[in-house]
């Protein structure tokens, strides 16, 4: 970009440059001007003084004569040589004789200022006559009269300002002279070198400004320009490497060194193009293996974060060993990796890839001083094979391994399996009903049923089960099918709130209006491991008045016995609130005897399987009901559908009855209706097919 020339650093230069240059000669030129006013000052005198001491000899005989014409004619030549006036007095004071210069034009200001400063006040020269025999100086200092001049201070001012003039002049010129030289100099010197560093700067890339020195100009590589250049020049190093350290950071996961995402779908984007120009079928066909470790966050939890990092590290070198160099192994971030198989003949090749890194991960066996079992989920998807209704990008691709990876970990890890278009389908159903679950959130669009449980011997009312229900555009979906979404996605937090709500609301109604009738809620993993469910328990019994007796939480074997030592502290302080606690699907989990006398339980609930095969197969029922027994504690059989099974419980000693021989799960209305009928006539329930 061009500078203005008003704006120009020459220019400043050289304006800079002039002005310091006049103010300097000014200076030294008033310094000469004050010391030319007192050399001209002294000259005007001692020429009146030499004028005066060549007429003395006849100034002093035409006074001691008293001869007035030759003392005129005296003094007329003084006033024309350098006198203003001339004046000759005897010894007694009588002026003898008197010469003036005649008046000219009026001084100017200039002459009047001259004068000021040359002279203070008129300068007058007098002069002791001597008589003519005593000579010149005669020792007796005998006189005759006195010689009285005056200065022409009008002439010395003339002379003064023409010298002024012609000093200022040549000053003036003097001092642009040396201005220009010195702008001269600072151009040659820092200006133009400058301007050829801003050159070199414009045209460096800003897309790329390292590889692009700047060259030193001649004659500054030891002083502050060079300086300046090489500290640019370091920086432009620092940048190069600051960059590519930001680059590889972009590109590359600062764990493991391995492709990060955006990489990746670069490289596969790439992968996809080359397949797609691919003249040759088997140069046409690419594979992406979605990987994911099995049970990655329980080493985390169990052994550290840096033990997994570790882990993950040599999960990475494994990947990497195990692939061509043509092939890309990246990380898309926590445990979870993506290989691109460029190249690949047929399916039977990427299973091949994918059954070899399922055996090089297994065969790891120790990370730092721990031993490990490490085993994965991959998901393959194919390009083009497997793949319907056009080509898919990189991000369609990676969706499609990741479905069946999903499918892979569902069916118990350490498997591959390949893409299938019914997992696209369910993963849209599963994104529809998530989608929807917040939905239903917001609104509050769900509603509970009520289960009731009886007493096994006398059949009566002995609580509810609330089990919460949810139509999604028009249809009723099944809990089956949206709760491991919500538990998935963590809306099962604010789901469990709002059973939790409803179910103490019911509860305080139905004690007031009726008696009181205890109500369970489920409680889900994600809910147990929050901190605060004990607090927001405590909160919800409060808001609604619930007594504390009248809300039984059930939660399932699996979830309690997954970390029990983590569980418990939350266990106690809701048992220690007055809420009771069951464990639901009791038998189906691996409980320790050990740990299930320690926990503050009040009920197990018999899994509805071993119900189903009673009374062919009571084993396992009775022994629950015994195990109970000596704990003292109570049971409930869940699934109760003939009349055989509620005859062969009731013998075996088993407390409550729960499940279709009952009753179907009830309308909130229809339970109160129950409720009331048994609080009002006390009567036994009766048991429907």
């Amino acid at each position: 970009m061009a500078i203005p020339v008003l704006r120009s650093l020459t220019l400043k230069q050289a304006i800079h440059a002039v002005l310091a240059a006049f103010v300097i000669g000014l200076t030294i030129t008033a310094a000469e001007f004050a010391w030319t006013a007192s050399r001209e000052r002294a000259m005007a005198l001692a020429q009146v003084k030499d004028v005066v001491a060549l007429v003395e000899g006849p100034a002093a005989s035409a006074a001691w004569l008293i001869d007035a014409e030759l003392a005129g004619q005296i003094l007329q030549g003084m006033v024309r040589a350098n006198a203003a006036w001339a004046e000759i007095r005897l010894g007694d004071g009588t002026l003898l004789a008197r010469r003036e210069r005649p008046p000219g034009q009026p001084a100017t200001l200039l002459e009047h200022a001259a004068t000021a400063l040359l002279f203070i006040d008129r300068p007058v020269v007098t002069h002791d006559l001597p008589t003519p025999a005593a000579g010149p100086r005669a020792a007796d200092g005998s006189r005759i009269g006195q010689l009285v001049v005056g200065i022409d201070t009008r002439r010395a001012a003339a002379g003064f300002l023409a010298y002024v003039s012609a000093a200022l002049l040549a000053g003036t010129l003097r001092n642009l002279l040396i201005g220009l030289a010195m702008a001269a100099v600072f151009h040659r010197l820092l200006t133009r070198p400058l301007l050829q560093i801003g050159r070199a700067v414009a045209r460096i890339d800003p897309e790329k400004p390292y590889g692009q020195p700047l060259s030193v100009p001649r004659g500054h590589a030891d002083d502050e320009l060079g300086f300046v250049i090489a500290r640019f020049n370091h920086t432009l190093t620092l940048l190069e490497r600051e960059h590519d350290e930001l680059r590889r950071l972009a590109t590359r996961c600062p764990l493991t060194g391995l492709a990060n995402r955006a990489l990746l779908l670069d490289r596969l984007g790439h992968a996809i193009e080359l397949a797609s120009r691919a003249k040759e079928p088997d140069a046409g066909r690419l594979a992406v293996l979605y990987v994911d470790l099995d049970r990655f966050k329980r080493i985390n939890d169990s052994l550290g974060h840096g033990v997994g990092d570790l882990m993950l590290c040599r999960v990475a070198e494994r990947l990497g060993a195990s692939v061509r160099r043509c092939d890309t192994v990246g990380r898309l971030g926590g445990d979870e990796f993506l290989v691109v198989l460029e190249r690949v003949a047929d399916r039977d090749e990427a299973a091949m890839v994918a059954q070899r890194l399922l055996d090089s991960l297994s065969s790891l066996s120790e990370v730092g001083d721990h031993r490990v079992h490490v085993t994965a989920s991959i998901g393959i998807a194919v390009h083009p094979l497997g793949t319907t209704g056009g080509t898919p990008d990189g991000t369609g691709l990676m969706r499609m391994a990741d479905s069946a990876m999903q499918a892979a970990k569902a069916a118990g890890g350490d498997r591959f399996v390949f893409y299938t278009r019914d997992m696209t389908d369910r993963a849209e159903n599963r994104l529809r009903l998530e989608s929807g679950l917040r939905e239903a959130i917001a609104a509050r669009a769900f509603e509970l049923v009520y289960q009731p449980k009886i007493e096994a011997a006398s059949g009566k009312l002995t609580g509810f089960e609330a089990l919460i229900r949810w139509r999604h555009e028009g249809t009723a979906v099944s809990p089956a099918d949206f709760i491991p979404v919500a538990e998935d996605t963590g809306l099962i937090i604010e789901i469990g709130r709002w059973v939790l709500e409803e179910a103490c609301r019911t509860a305080t109604r139905w004690a007031l209006d009726h008696g009181p009738v205890p109500v369970a809620v489920n409680v889900s993993a994600r809910q147990l491991a929050d901190p605060g469910f004990a607090r927001l328990v405590e909160q919800v019994l409060q808001r609604h008045g619930t007594p504390p007796h009248l809300l039984e939480l059930e939660i399932t074997e699996t979830v309690i016995m997954k970390d029990v030592r983590h569980h418990l502290p939350t266990l106690n302080r809701l048992r220690g609130l007055g809420v009771r606690i069951a464990i639901d699907d009791f038998g189906t989990g691996y409980s320790s005897l050990a740990y299930l006398r320690q926990l503050p339980v009040d009920v197990l609930k018999i899994d509805r399987s071993f119900v189903n095969d009673l009374p062919h197969a009571p084993d396992i029922a009775s022994t629950v009901i015994a195990l109970a027994q000596r704990l003292l504690l109570s049971t409930v059989a869940e699934g109760v559908e003939t009349a055989e099974q509620r005859h062969w419980l009731a013998e075996a000693g088993c407390d409550c009855l729960q499940g279709f021989l009952i009753s179907h799960p009830l309308a909130a209305e229809a339970a109160e209706a129950m409720v009331m009928t048994t609080f009002a006539r006390d009567e036994v329930l009766p048991m429907t097919a």
